[in-house]
């Protein structure tokens, strides 16, 4: 009887086990976030806070500014958890229902130490204007992403601009200095749409390099990788700097209570403390020490501009006339595969760059003044169409994008995949552009739906490629799959110019078109 007991009980207990651990499942809830692609570094650490708290965060990565495109086209999040909330809140502060700084990364510049010590930076912070200068006077060249695509490059540029003006108060339109920020990003010859994706070409291009402007957080990883032929000296301007403080902002007031247990749990002392070591951000929480790793830097932070006529002035000023100009060339698919719907897609995906698209990213994303645009269309032969220039003002940039529709909408399908032979026809062109300009951003995005089956060899055009003049060399290929076109090929591509592989059949064309136009 005793061991019939004793087995009955040994079974409601197993029972009751099995109950609860489905309880524990049942009781996890789900808050859905859109949040800043450079937070995937935090994703080991979510299963500590769904422990803690019950809640899953199902994040969703974008751009700040497409995100805030997602949300105004109704997309619904529980909440946002971008670099900043800034744009955001100037943007519609009525979706917002409460925030919290989770922690902190100044953009600052990370300097080659060499460089560090004969500037005399290395010992005493210089100002904006001391960078502005040594840039315009050809001593120092650096890599910053695009701030209309990417947080790092978006808060580096009102940090610039703010200390140029010498403004003591927050930015307005009328004060963007465009003769001041040409000079300061005449420097700037490696560009991205992500800050991650930039400190990888960092790497791959920095022997060409002096410096780079990003996150602490990611400069401090570079430095801690030892892939660097030469440490970075990190550099806090005098003037101030912009600091990412990294809120989570709820944007569903019904999710209330799940943020705040969210909160408290990212906020405490030993969360902080595991952020701080694995991510090189600062803690938001005062009775947690800062790390060894981290400097203690005095730093003075710079008003955020209080209006979106500042901002939007800002990026405009950045695309139209301060940055280095861009030539990009597409090569674009136009085999047989590519009749109908496809083809259909890739002129939509085109015309979104030519005024097509009247979104926030869109407005930034088309092809701007002084741009040139050169089209590459292959199937079983190459052809090439005249390049075309955007000028300076409203007239000429309706004019050129006019040209860039018409040409794009003119494109007819038929016949073979000739990949590396249009590759290499790209490459020979802007050999022959960079001869006679090459102060200008060249790159390349290369569209296909297939597998190469006619011309040029992959390997012959690695061998074509590596014999071309470096800095042709630094010309980097952006391909997108689309359809059947191979992987493993493309990502091959990629890696050889570095480059980056984007993925068009996970959504449209149109916004892998845009995205790309963040590493233009």
């Amino acid at each position: 009887m005793r061991t019939l007991r004793s087995l009955v009980g040994a079974i409601l207990v197993a029972l009751l086990g099995v109950a609860c651990a489905n309880a524990s499942h049942d009781d996890v809830t789900t808050m859905t976030v859109l949040a800043g692609s450079e937070l995937r570094d935090i994703e080991p650490m979510l299963p500590e806070i769904e422990r803690q708290t019950h809640v899953r965060l199902q994040l969703t990565y974008s751009g700040t500014l497409a995100g805030i495109d997602r949300l105004n086209a109704g997309e619904h999040f529980d909440a946002v958890w971008f670099s900043h909330a800034k744009y955001l809140v100037l943007n519609d502060a009525s979706r917002v229902k409460a925030q919290e700084k989770t922690m902190l990364s100044p953009v600052i510049l990370g300097l080659k130490t060499s460089k560090a010590r004969a500037f005399g930076w290395d010992h005493a912070s210089p100002t904006w204007a001391d960078i502005s200068a040594r840039v315009k006077a050809g001593e120092l060249r650096y890599a910053m992403t695009n701030p209309t695509a990417s947080n790092s490059g978006f808060s580096a540029i009102i940090g610039v601009a703010a200390a140029l003006t010498g403004t003591s108060s927050a930015l307005t339109a009328k004060d963007v200095d465009q003769s001041k920020l040409r000079d300061f990003f005449s420097g700037q010859i490696l560009t991205a749409g992500s800050s991650g994706w930039l400190a990888e070409a960092y790497v791959r291009d920095q022997d060409q390099l002096d410096g780079i402007i990003n996150y602490e957080s990611i400069l401090l990883s570079l430095n801690h990788d030892g892939q660097l032929h030469e440490p970075l000296t990190l550099i806090y301007p005098r003037e101030g700097i912009v600091t990412a403080d990294y809120p989570l902002v709820l944007l569903d007031g019904a999710k209330r209570s799940m943020f705040d247990t969210v909160v408290a749990v990212v906020r405490s002392a030993p969360f902080q403390r595991e952020i701080m070591t694995r991510t090189f951000r600062r803690p938001v929480n005062r009775d947690v020490a800062l790390d060894k790793t981290i400097p203690s830097a005095m730093i003075v932070e710079l008003d955020f501009p209080s209006d979106l006529d500042a901002i939007n002035a800002l990026l405009l000023t950045y695309l139209n006339s301060a940055r280095r100009p861009a030539h990009s060339l597409f090569v674009l698919d136009v085999s047989g595969s590519m009749k109908g719907q496809r083809l259909d897609q890739l002129k939509s995906a085109m015309g979104t760059l030519t005024g097509g698209d009247s979104s926030l990213t869109g407005r930034f994303a088309r092809f701007q003044e002084r741009e040139r645009v050169t089209l590459i269309p292959f199937s079983s032969q190459v052809s090439s169409q005249p390049t075309v220039e955007i000028g300076t003002g409203a007239a000429s940039l309706t004019k050129g994008l006019d040209q860039l529709r018409s040409m794009s909408g003119a494109l007819e399908a038929g016949g073979g995949t000739a990949i590396y032979s249009a590759l290499a026809e790209a490459y020979r062109q802007a050999q022959d552009l960079m001869r006679t300009d090459p102060n200008r951003y060249y790159s390349i995005v290369l569209m296909t739906d297939g597998v190469s089956n006619q011309g040029m060899s992959a390997d012959e055009f690695k061998e074509f490629y590596t014999a071309l003049p470096r800095e042709v060399q630094r010309v980097k290929v952006f391909p997108i799959i689309f359809g059947e076109a191979s992987q493993d090929e493309l990502k091959r591509v990629a890696e050889l110019t570095g480059g980056r592989l984007f993925d068009g059949n996970k959504a449209a064309l149109a916004p892998v078109f845009k995205e790309i136009r963040g590493y233009q």
